[in-house]
């Protein structure tokens, strides 16, 4: 009993707090903080809970967020430490989900006016979260007054905060030049900070890091941190042009004498040029050699570690330090042990190899290894490969052991990929490669390397003495349990017969095995590849499997020079049938700009329309959409929607797969919610049957006004009855079980369009037609967030594509796009997002082409 209990007591120290807290429980244990008086430590643990929901990916609503901000403001009552911490920590993550955070701005502030500072810098933090632009001038004077402050954490938090501040308002923070320059004199805690602001509104400026240089050389600069960063903004500097920055250089080679930290970010600094040469790296090879020999096994680590990044690009310049790396072989740390063999590896004589790879194979040496260092090893190989050609066997034998033990994917995939470059630089040992990657995805559990090799045995197979050995490893994955790696395996089968006749048999044998394979893809191969070897047409055999990539690029370029000839316009072609023409072309292939092509997921929900008789009186649709999981995917049934516009219509295809292994679903249908939308449901296409492992599609059809497309939120629930495989009759108890819901967006009846060089034309001939406005946009906090919300909400073409950040004052979207109508109308958009004299986010919108309800219809809808 006593050994019984002190295994509970162990189990139970296992478990996590908050193991199994839901939304709901943490959202009304909140309700705490109204209680009266408060109780401070159930307080914390609500708020612990919130965010530690948060912090795990689970999302908020904005009322569930508003609600639990607000109730939360009454804790800045409490003079309780922890609990105010705690809160201003809440109130920055709960800001971006409300609306109206700015209303408790003026408590912040009162907080940030206090005399004494414990709670000023978690202040200042939350204050700027809360805060939207129309404040920032405010703002502007609490971060001047707290840089006066003398505590350092407070500084600091104001000088973060002008950081942040510097991304939507560059032009604030340069009016504190005086209060920065006081803080770099007196404040060596905050220089760190200090430094990164003036960085922010100097950055073009040389001069202004030559400055910083003058200041850390002369130790005006007190801060290791703080110096470690005027080195990074020197290793910039560096990188864009060496040949003009010798006098930054020969200051970073001047940090490799002052302290741990400052000399190894110096010495990191070199190491990362790209042009350097080993004479310029000998002063940092000199400076790592002498902590080789420290006592501190984090230096030895580190010094090493560096030492092993030079010597994969300047063996040489490692090399005069061998005798000191052969020392750190016989290290008490393991870690330590292998970079010096690394380093080793790739800077030893060719009689060398053999004992280094020795000692890395002994026992269970490289079981004990992490990952990464595994793939620094499994680097040098190829290193040593492109050094000493000869030694490919050993290499090999390595590679093949580091192949067998437990690893990572990337790990897996990385070796893989070496023994490939060495079979490709050393034919004789090709033979002997695909013999083990034949072995070794016998029993691969990584899908993803398995299919690239089999893919590799496609191509080099037929090249081998003895093909017909490696036909069975390939049929094995033929049979395993993932569909897309036994889609992988018949292709590779394919490829051997059409290159292999001897073997085409034997191979056609098998594959009609396949041909009643569950899964679509692989079946369709199947059936594909025994015709057409039954057909005995050779040339046919070597278009559609041997040369299938030559063929698939010989169709795309006429593809293409057909879409070129419809897109011009003349002889009675109108701009309707130009713009259904490059509906086609984005479908089909990549234009200029970098249209993605259409998807086979697309292609076959396109191609599943056309065998439902009322959808094919529709026709083609107009857009669709890649499909969307309601479902998860390992669910016992997976459920995924799709999308097609039509000028007047909506089909929802939602594609169902039967997961179970002996139970088929009956009378199967997507029932759809469709109140939000403003669109008429017609009518549904059940699904009849689903056996074990088939996918089948079911529909709802929507009618919408021609010009107003519909938005907004669709529910779905799944309903369906089960029966026994091969059971007669159809059950009457149909079970029913919610999934996702989705949006339906104004982006779902747009195709974009890359007009390339006509876009301008386009745009100055469409001026007659055009809609305008300039509008507030209260709710975007910048102006990146504005511009891709612009994105997302057209989904049209975007000329030099979404803006990853916007740094400057202004910026101008210029987009195209296809309405899914009857006349294909072409829409141009130029979005201007600008801060306003209020210093907030404003628009200046303007769409040309169609008619004027259209192009209101999409104003009013953005703007709604």
């Amino acid at each position: 009993m006593e050994n019984g209990s002190r295994f509970d007591e162990d189990e139970e120290e296992e478990v996590l707090p908050f193991e199994g807290l839901d939304k709901a429980s943490a959202l009304q244990e909140c309700r705490v903080f109204n209680n009266t008086p408060l109780d401070e430590e159930r307080s914390i643990q609500a708020m612990t809970q919130v965010l530690y929901l948060m912090s795990i990916g689970v999302r908020l609503t904005e009322a569930e967020a508003t609600d639990v901000f607000f109730m939360s403001t009454k804790l800045m009552q409490s003079n309780h430490a922890k609990l105010r911490r705690l809160q201003y920590i809440l109130m920055k993550e709960l800001s971006p989900l409300v609306g109206e955070s700015f209303m408790a701005s003026n408590a912040l502030m009162t907080d940030i006016k206090k005399k004494g500072d414990p709670d000023k810098s978690c202040a200042i933090r939350a204050l700027y979260s809360v805060m939207d632009s129309s404040m920032y001038n405010s703002m502007d004077r609490t971060i001047v007054e707290c840089m006066t402050s003398r505590n350092p954490n407070v500084v600091t938090a104001a000088l973060v905060t002008g950081i942040h501040m510097s991304h939507t308002q560059p032009e604030m923070p340069r009016k504190w030049a005086t209060q920065l320059n006081e803080v770099m004199r007196e404040r060596a805690k905050a220089q760190y900070p200090a430094i990164a602001l003036l960085h922010k509104i100097r950055n073009n400026d040389r001069l202004s890091v030559d400055r910083l240089i003058e200041d850390a050389t002369t130790g005006r600069i007190r801060s290791s941190l703080a110096v470690c960063l005027v080195i990074k903004m020197c290793t910039e500097l560096m990188q864009d042009d060496f040949s003009s920055s010798l006098g930054i250089y020969t200051f970073v080679v001047s940090m490799l004498h002052r302290s741990d930290m400052t000399a190894f970010e110096a010495a990191k600094s070199i190491c990362s040029l790209r042009n350097v040469s080993d004479k310029e790296l000998t002063p940092v090879v000199t400076m790592l050699q002498l902590y080789l020999s420290s006592q501190n096994p984090v230096l030895r680590f580190a010094a090493v570690f560096l030492i092993s990044r030079i010597s994969t690009a300047h063996p040489a310049a490692v090399a005069p330090i061998n005798a000191e790396l052969e020392s750190l072989t016989l290290d008490s740390n393991r870690i330590i042990v292998t970079l010096a063999i690394t380093c080793l590896l790739k800077t030893g004589t060719e009689g060398t190899i053999e004992r280094l790879l020795t000692q890395l194979s002994s026992g269970s040496y490289m079981s004990d290894l992490g990952d990464e260092l595994k793939l620094t090893i499994v680097d040098a190989m190829r290193v040593l490969n492109a050094k000493f050609p000869n030694k490919y066997e050993t290499l090999l034998a390595f590679l093949f052991r580091a192949l067998s033990d437990e690893g990572s994917s990337s790990l897996k995939q990385s070796v893989v990929d070496a023994m490939l470059d060495i079979s490709k630089s050393n034919p004789n040992s090709n033979e002997v490669v695909l013999t083990h990657l034949a072995e070794f995805i016998d029993d691969c559990e990584f899908s993803q390397i398995t299919k690239r090799v089999l893919m590799h045995l496609g191509e080099e197979v037929p090249n081998c003495a003895n093909p017909r050995r490696f036909v069975r490893y390939v049929y094995n994955n033929a049979t395993l349990e993932k569909p897309d790696v036994r889609a992988v395996a018949v292709t590779t089968l394919a490829k051997i017969a059409a290159s292999v006749p001897t073997l085409r048999r034997s191979i056609v044998a098998l594959l009609k095995r396949s041909c009643s394979d569950f899964d679509d893809e692989v079946r369709d191969r199947a059936v594909l590849y025994t015709k057409l070897f039954l057909h005995n047409d050779e040339v046919l055999v070597r278009t559609y499997v041997h040369d299938v990539a030559e063929a698939v690029s010989r169709h795309r370029q006429v593809v293409r020079s057909a879409q070129k000839a419809e897109l011009t316009v003349g002889g009675g072609t109108t701009e309707g049938d130009v713009m259904a023409a490059a509906l086609v072309a984005s479908t089909n292939s990549a234009s200029a700009g970098g249209l993605p092509l259409a998807t086979p997921a697309i292609l076959q929900g396109r191609d599943a329309l056309r065998h439902v008789k009322q959808l094919r009186e529709l026709g083609e649709p107009a857009k669709s959409t890649e499909p969307l999981l309601l479902t998860d995917a390992d669910n016992e049934y997976v459920v995924s929607v799709t999308k097609h516009a039509y000028p007047a219509h909506l089909v929802l295809q939602f594609k169902v797969k039967n997961m179970m292994d002996a139970l088929l679903f009956r009378n199967v249908l997507v029932v759809t919610d469709t109140e939000e939308l403003e669109a008429e449901p017609l009518y549904a296409v059940p699904i009849e049957s689903i056996n074990p492992g088939e996918t089948q599609y079911g529909y709802v059809v929507l009618r919408y006004e021609p010009g107003e497309f519909p938005s907004g939120e669709v529910r779905t629930t799944f309903r369906f009855s089960m029966a026994e495989a091969g059971e007669e009759g159809t059950p009457e108890d149909q079970d029913e079980y919610p999934m996702e819901s989705f949006d339906v967006d104004v982006s779902d009846f747009i195709s974009p369009i890359n007009l390339g060089s006509e876009m301008d034309g386009k745009w100055k001939g469409q001026e007659a037609n055009e809609t305008a406005g300039t509008f507030a946009l209260h709710s975007m906090k910048n102006l990146t967030e504005a511009a891709q919300q612009l994105a997302s909400f057209f989904g049209m073409y975007i000329e030099g594509g979404v803006p990853e950040k916007i740094t400057t004052a202004s910026h101008v979207l210029r987009m195209a796009g296809v309405l899914a109508d009857e006349a294909h109308t072409l829409v141009l958009v130029q979005a201007k997002v600008f801060i306003a004299t209020d210093n907030r986010v404003a628009l200046q919108l303007a769409l040309r082409g169609g008619s004027a309800e259209v192009r209101e219809y999409l104003a009013n809808a953005l703007l709604g």
